[in-house]
């Protein structure tokens, strides 16, 4: 359905506009999100005489499913006021770039203004306002008009302009100039990123945490791990019913019903950054701990007994050598594991991505010397303040050893690099020098050396 389009230009230059009309909608809306609420509130007082597993999880899954709603609703209605102020702001640059021709005067920014009267949303005036060159702030005022059409809302964009003397409309043109400088600026957008991203794990991280913690015994179990397997039962019901149903009020009701589940198990694509992220540390550190871990057992089965403190030192400093320094050999195993190697669904490719573009040498040391800086800075101002330590002070102390036999071991293999010790040169010539003897071939060759010399 068509959100926003012109519909004509009349004579004098006045363009004429219709825009969607969502009053109905968001009554809608709201409805589903009270009868959410009230469902919830029932769950909420009906667990207190009636014991079941289920109600605490139905009364979270109806209080999401009244906030999913609402945030639908608020991005329907940003979005279509986005469309709305894109097509005028279109429209009348082209008006105002013809208009300041004569002023020799260069059009900077448009912006469309609609100011309330109340806090029920009612329209008190409508215009576009637009900055000039020269810091002019050009007002173009726009109409409603009154059409036998409920669907949408028809409005007149008035070509006729005047200089905008209002201290407060030509600051709203002034701060979004200036708005969109800071928001395309990198300063604003980094720690965006980084907000978007934590917020997105956070979001998989809190479900994992939700689902483990109303497990308590095997019947919760089931019943949780049913509730996606139930969920998808809609998605067939929803396509066939989609084709059966006439296009009416009532049958759109249905439809927004039955659609609600999908949407909900689609919302479970959020726990695969999280589940990837944490499915990747988790084969990192059993693939670089287990080497470690069999070799100290078979230290142990030869005779020989290892402290708990030297045990900890060897567990918290060679996995993570052995996880950055064969970073693309561990990963490559990884990615023969379940779920990376498939290729039934689209998302599993980016799964895989996700492991490459995370899983580096590189990207593991930063982390690492990150993660030690932290606690060796914290370990050192407490022992300077208070003389204390962060857990012990054999366990501080085997903390910063380990860090500097990181340290050596990372700093030795990059100095290796650049060293010219090659392995099989070096055995070349030692080979060469054990078995080298003075025979005739070796003397006439030294002999014709020094005559040429």
């Amino acid at each position: 359905m068509i959100k926003a389009e012109i519909v004509h230009t009349n004579d004098n230059g006045d363009i004429e506009y219709k825009v969607l009309n969502d009053a109905d909608y968001f009554i809608k809306v709201i409805g589903w999100c009270l009868i959410f609420l009230l469902a919830c509130l029932l769950c909420f007082f009906v667990q207190k005489w009636i014991i079941f597993p289920l109600l605490n999880s139905m009364s979270c899954l109806f209080a999401l499913c009244a906030i999913i709603l609402f945030g639908f609703m608020y991005r329907r209605s940003r979005l279509l006021g986005k469309e709305e102020a894109s097509l005028v702001t279109d429209a009348i640059r082209f008006i105002a770039e013809q208009d300041v021709i004569q002023r020799n005067q260069k059009v900077v920014n448009t912006k469309f203004c609609s100011e309330t009267l109340d806090s029920y949303g009612t329209i008190d005036e409508e215009y576009v306002i637009v900055l000039l060159s020269d810091k002019t702030v050009l007002k173009y005022h726009i109409e409603q008009l009154n059409r036998n059409d409920k669907q949408y809302n028809h409005k007149l964009i008035k070509k006729e302009f005047s200089v905008c003397t209002n201290k407060t409309q030509i600051q709203k043109i002034l701060e979004s100039n200036l708005r969109s400088k800071i928001m395309n600026s990198p300063a604003f957008i980094t720690p965006i990123t980084w907000i978007i991203i934590i917020g997105i794990l956070a979001i998989g991280a809190a479900v994992m945490f939700l689902f483990l913690t109303n497990i308590h015994d095997a019947y919760d179990a089931i019943a949780l791990l049913s509730i996606p397997f139930g969920l998808l039962i809609f998605i067939p019901i929803n396509r066939n019913i989609d084709k059966i149903l006439p296009k009416n009020r009532v049958c759109n009701v249905i439809r927004f019903i039955l659609s609600i589940p999908v949407f909900v198990l689609e919302l479970s694509n959020l726990i695969m950054p999280f589940m990837t992220i944490m499915m990747t540390i988790v084969l990192m550190f059993s693939f670089s701990f287990l080497p470690i871990f069999f070799i100290v057992i078979g230290i142990e089965l030869l005779g020989y007994s290892i402290t708990l403190n030297a045990k900890l030192f060897i567990f918290l400093t060679f996995p993570f050598i052995i996880a950055s320094q064969g970073s693309r050999f561990i990963r490559n195993i990884i990615l023969r594991q379940a779920p990376f190697r498939e290729n039934d669904h689209h998302y599993q490719l980016f799964m895989r991505e996700l492991v490459k573009f995370l899983y580096t040498k590189e990207n593991l040391n930063f982390i690492i010397y990150t993660g030690y800086f932290f606690f060796l800075t914290v370990s050192t101002l407490k022992t300077l303040q208070t003389g204390g330590t962060v857990l012990s002070q054999e366990i501080d102390l085997i903390v910063a050893k380990s860090f500097l036999v990181y340290i050596a071991c990372t700093s030795m293999f990059d100095r290796k690099k650049s060293s010219n010790i090659e392995g099989g040169m070096l055995l070349t010539l030692l080979i060469k020098m054990l078995l080298a003897c003075d025979d005739e071939v070796w003397r006439k060759k030294r002999k014709s050396h020094q005559l040429n010399d």
